[in-house]
């Protein structure tokens, strides 16, 4: 045979691409066998160790106590991929078994427990968790509505409560978890001492004035020795390093029922790209991703307590999507003291997940926390939270659709089923959703954006059983819409003035079915609305008490342009049904709706130029923004008239701009471009310009030290589609110009709310075909199932662990 023949095959044998190899896991296993599904290794870390692109990794039923971490990332067409074996129950655990009770005074069993974590231990009785010693003893709905004594007064460093028991300093180092103030949130402090006489506690003080205990605040004392008087509490001795626990039968815990977490994480994915999960289930333990993290698919999962803490907020645990490209499919995940999904990122997306009984510590994070660009979150139900159910903080250029929210607010006050604060939303859309059955004593809120929210489009939302506004921007907040949505038993539609100048710019409210007044701002667009508080509009709904929200017919006829329902009254639906996940799956697509906001990165928040061109000196740059915008807030010292959020565009020295050309106008159109402008010094000047329009060049100029919003009204040319807009310090000194919240509408041809629901009704209803997918899911056709139905008890069904 010809030598460089063989060798020929010798080379093509080494160059040809490796076969996929499939490994295999099992408790039985062994980490020195080959990894066969007849010899299986013992140990994840030992398959991950092996696994290369392509390669996958099949796990047989039992627990894991270890961190599920490839040791290298997959690559394109060629994913690592780890799956349960067939249909094995696989569970990868974040705690270990407490071993070696013995019995103290008391009824109280000890043992040992070498290992703490930081600020929170959690500890498992057959996998459920059980209360770390508390006084009020909790009850049964122990994580969203649990007892709780009340203060009868406070101050910065006090809580004064005629139910405080004990002896002098008996609740010394034990944790005060009180909701002070107004409610906002529950926080922690570390109980300095108790004086029996006055019934009065002192504790580590709490700075800032919202949140100090006052009459009616109330409060939780926990992990005290005074505390553990209940079956099925624990305490965590750190002295003697015991687990100190009291059963709920008679007698030590049987070997191996108690558990201990020990582990923040069940799968670390942070750096890795091409990964695919099918198909476990974890608990005590999330999931971690990072910014260098992509292309993951996280698919049909079941996570239960994946993060833990009532002293710190919990939101850089939980389950982690914080890549690029990361998809969460019809998984189903819950319990945790902060949120239980924290999403940011850019092109990710959660799609037909059921995402539970979040912010139990009654902290800031909302039960699922959206943030990011181009982040799509649909088809989810999302039910129980402590505070809200979803911030959307920093979510920009995104799509929250045909989700179905409920719950929120068990412990705390003034919050919304979606809530946002100080964000420049860039057009993202939150719409076809359900949205109710806020439970907050004060100022239960649905769709809430707080001030400092500019360019979100809310529409074609129901929304129900929501005592306040149903949706609330407060202000200063610019160019938002609010079309089409349809309420039930809800408040008013009204703002709250941040600004001093009840300042709501180019926000406009149309089309929509309410169930109160309108306490908005004269300049702001309220048209074509409908209140059932208008004499024969009182009942519209075809049957609101089974939850068809549908118009009646007669209504429909005469107002077919209102409501979140189409004309045709062809329903949709929301929420996650796990069997069938919309196909295709949900895609972020620029929205391109009448009275949006045409200019891109418009106030900034991009944190780059992204969508401006440089020009002149081309030393433009960003600079920080005020914050929240007025005085106490931020780092804002003293009120200004615009709120600039996180950055504003800085020009100069000398001569500088900016400019970005508008595509998608229509000929002989008036349009209306505006921005806030101001200068370092009187011998400065920066104008706002607009160009290459069909018409000849139009600028505003501004020479003052404070902001001023200057507005110029351009007609386009009888050929025109696009336009330059423009931002120029012009003066060549040495100072600086400062220019945000550039606002260039898109005005539909023709101008008014019925035309652009005409507009808008293409688009929607495109949407509603692309994105719904599957069986359509109505509220009037599934009450009863996974948060449509009404609560009527006000019980968190499955909340009781």
């Amino acid at each position: 045979m010809n030598v460089w023949f063989l060798i020929g095959l010798v080379m093509a044998g080494l160059l040809a691409p490796a076969e996929a190899v499939n490994y295999y896991v099992s408790p039985n296993g062994s980490d020195h066998a080959p990894g066969t599904e007849r010899r299986p290794f013992a140990t994840i870390r030992k398959a991950c160790s092996v696994l290369q692109p392509g390669d996958a990794c099949y796990l047989r039923g039992g627990v894991y106590r270890e961190v599920l971490r490839p040791a290298r990332s997959g690559v394109p067409g060629k994913p690592i991929t780890f799956a349960r074996y067939r249909d094995e129950r696989v569970i990868l655990s974040g705690a270990d078994p407490i071993t070696g009770w013995q019995r103290e005074a008391d009824g109280v069993y000890s043992a040992p427990m070498p290992w703490t974590m930081p600020d929170g231990d959690q500890v498992f009785l057959n996998g459920q968790m059980l209360v770390e010693a508390c006084w009020p003893n909790p009850g049964e709905a122990h994580l969203f509505q649990p007892e709780r004594a009340e203060a009868t007064a406070g101050t910065e460093t006090t809580l004064k409560s005629d139910q405080l028991i004990g002896s002098k300093d008996a609740w010394k180092g034990a944790r005060l978890w009180c909701a002070g103030g107004d409610g906002w949130i529950c926080w922690t402090s570390i109980v300095t001492g108790y004086d029996p006489e006055t019934q009065t506690l002192t504790f580590e003080p709490k700075r800032e004035k919202w949140y100090r205990p006052r009459k009616g605040s109330p409060f939780v004392l926990r992990g005290c020795r005074l505390a553990l008087d209940a079956p099925g509490e624990w305490l965590y001795d750190a002295e003697r390093k015991r687990l100190l626990l009291i059963p709920r039968n008679d007698g030590a815990p049987a070997a191996g029922a108690v558990e201990a977490k020990c582990r923040d994480f069940v799968m670390d994915l942070a750096g890795l790209s091409w990964i695919e999960i099918e198909g476990l289930e974890f608990q005590a333990g999330g999931v971690k991703t990072d910014a260098e993290s992509s292309h993951i698919t996280l698919k049909n999962l079941t996570g239960r307590f994946v993060a833990h803490s009532y002293d710190k907020d919990a939101g850089s645990r939980a389950v982690l999507l914080h890549g690029k490209h990361i998809l969460l499919l019809s998984s189903d995940i819950g319990y945790s003291s902060a949120a239980v999904v924290h999403v940011q990122g850019e092109d990710n997306r959660v799609i037909n997940c059921h995402l539970h009984h979040g912010g139990y510590a009654g902290l800031w994070k909302g039960t699922v926390v959206l943030s990011g660009r181009r982040i799509v979150f649909s088809h989810n139900t999302v039910r129980h939270a402590g505070r809200d159910l979803v911030n959307t903080h920093g979510l920009m250029e995104s799509l929250v659709q045909f989700n179905d929210l409920s719950d929120a607010g068990w412990l705390t006050n003034d919050l919304g089923m979606l809530y946002g604060h100080n964000t420049d939303f860039a057009n993202t859309e939150f719409r076809y959703n359900f949205v109710h059955d806020n439970r907050a004593r004060q100022s239960p809120l649905g769709i809430y954006f707080d001030h400092l929210s500019h360019n979100a489009i809310v529409h074609h939302n129901v929304i129900w059983n929501v005592r306040a506004d149903p949706i609330r921007f407060n202000n200063p907040a610019y160019n938002n819409l609010v079309f089409n949505n349809s309420c039930w038993n809800t408040g008013n539609f009204a703002t709250f003035d941040h600004s001093k100048r009840n300042d709501l710019f180019a926000c406009r409210y149309f089309n929509n079915v309410y169930n109160g007044q309108t306490f908005l701002p004269a300049h702001v667009a309220v048209d074509q609305n409908l209140s059932t508080r208008e004499p024969g509009f009182e009942n519209i709904y075809r049957n609101p008490e089974a939850l068809d929200f549908r118009l009646l017919e007669s209504v429909q006829r005469a107002h077919p342009e209102v409501g979140a329902y189409a004309p045709d009254g062809k329903p949709w639906g929301a929420g996650w049904d796990p069997k069938n996940p919309p196909d295709p799956l949900p895609e972020y697509e620029p929205p391109r709706i009448a009275w949006m906001n045409a200019v891109r990165n418009a106030c900034f928040e991009f944190g780059t130029l992204e969508g401006w061109t440089k020009t002149d000196a081309g030393t433009a740059q960003l600079s920080k923004g005020n914050g929240w915008g007025n005085v106490g807030f931020g780092d804002c010292k003293e009120n200004h008239p615009t709120g600039t959020s996180r950055f504003e565009l800085q020009l100069g020295p000398g001569c500088d701009g900016v400019e970005q050309a508008i595509e998608g106008l229509s000929p002989n159109i008036r349009y209306e471009l505006s921005a806030w402008l101001r200068v370092s010094g009187a011998d400065e000047t920066i104008v706002l310009g607009v160009k290459d329009h069909g018409m000849p060049e139009q600028t505003v100029a501004h020479s003052g030290t404070e902001w001023t919003r200057k507005t110029i009204a351009f007609t386009t040319g009888p050929q025109a589609t696009r336009a330059t807009i423009c931002l120029r310090k012009t003066s060549p000194g040495d100072g600086h110009g400062w220019a945000d919240n550039v606002t260039l509408p898109l005005i539909p041809e023709g101008a008014t709310p019925r035309r652009a629901y005409r507009l808008l009704g293409e688009v929607v209803e495109k949407g509603v075909r692309a994105a719904s997918g599957g069986s359509p899911r109505h509220p009037w056709r599934r009450r009863g199932r996974n948060g449509a139905r009404r609560l009527e008890s006000g019980q968190p069904s499955g909340e009781r662990p």
